[in-house]
């Protein structure tokens, strides 16, 4: 994904955020940042292979929460 695309997905955020969160995942290899020699200027980041299996690994969590959430929700 593109920098830009990152911030439209992660409503809120600001872009010194954003960045300095690239820069930690990209330190914990969780994610790669490619720079591309052109006009204007193109980055793009990708998942590592770390990053994918984190994301498989969190993904079901993030669903068990939002189903909570919802059971929750209609309880009350």
């Amino acid at each position: 994904m593109r920098f830009h695309d990152l911030m439209g997905a992660l409503e809120g955020i600001s872009p010194k955020t954003l960045t300095d969160l690239l820069k930690e995942l990209q330190k914990e290899g969780l994610i790669q940042r490619e720079a591309f020699a052109e006009i204007p200027p193109r980055v793009e980041y990708y998942l590592t292979e770390d990053g994918k299996k984190l994301c498989e690994a969190v993904i079901p969590l993030i669903q068990w929460v939002e189903n909570r959430d919802d059971i929750h929700q209609k309880n009350t």
